[in-house]
């Protein structure tokens, strides 16, 4: 727990620690081990695409995203399936603009990895039904990251009730400090990709 015998450094560790417990209460996670501190939700996502895609994502493997993503939540699995030779699958929306969760069980196989999908789409401006993709995904053994960018600020989320893996977002839109981000992840998934 603390990192040096300087009091600057003990406060500063006490600091660090108390705002994961604050973030850890907000986000209702289990464990104050389970937030980690990004640059932004951007940042957190390239961590897990980076870091998950390392240890689970290989050749002939799957990726799915949703039509209604963020640029921020799209380049980075792009990225992740041309490096590994993987595939992205995209879950498309109707003519309302929401998604398809009709398809999902039909995209998915036994080659998918991963499902990223936004909370609240600030493309579409649509909530999805993050739950219930979550519980789709988790029948077919699928992991999923919820891009909380927009979610955390106009939703209370409690990540545990949610049911999902991953789930990020940006500080600046939540009046913290401009340069900082969230990634939940759940436990044994940050060990196992850590």
């Amino acid at each position: 727990r603390d990192r040096a015998v300087h009091k600057l450094a003990m406060d500063a560790t006490d600091a660090y620690e108390n705002a994961r417990r604050r973030v850890q209460e907000y986000l209702g996670a289990a464990h104050p081990e389970e937030i980690v501190f990004t640059s932004g939700a951007t940042a957190a996502i390239n961590l897990v695409a980076y870091s998950f895609g390392e240890a689970f994502v290989g050749e002939g493997d799957e990726i799915i995203v949703t039509e209604a993503e963020h640029h921020s939540n799209i380049v980075p699995w792009q990225l992740l399936c041309e490096r590994k030779r993987a595939t992205l699958k995209v879950l498309e929306v109707d003519d309302n603009g929401e998604l398809q969760i009709g398809r999902l069980k039909d995209i998915i196989t036994h080659n998918t990895r991963l499902m990223a999908v936004t909370h609240i789409s600030n493309v579409l401006g649509i909530e999805n039904p993050v739950r219930e993709i979550v519980e789709i995904c988790h029948e077919n053994g699928v992991p999923v990251l919820i891009d909380g960018a927009q979610g955390a600020v106009h939703r209370r989320v409690n990540v545990q009730e949610l049911g999902c893996d991953f789930y990020v977002f940006s500080g600046h839109k939540l009046f913290a400090a401009s340069g900082t981000g969230v990634l939940y992840g759940k436990r044994l998934l940050l060990d196992a990709i850590s």
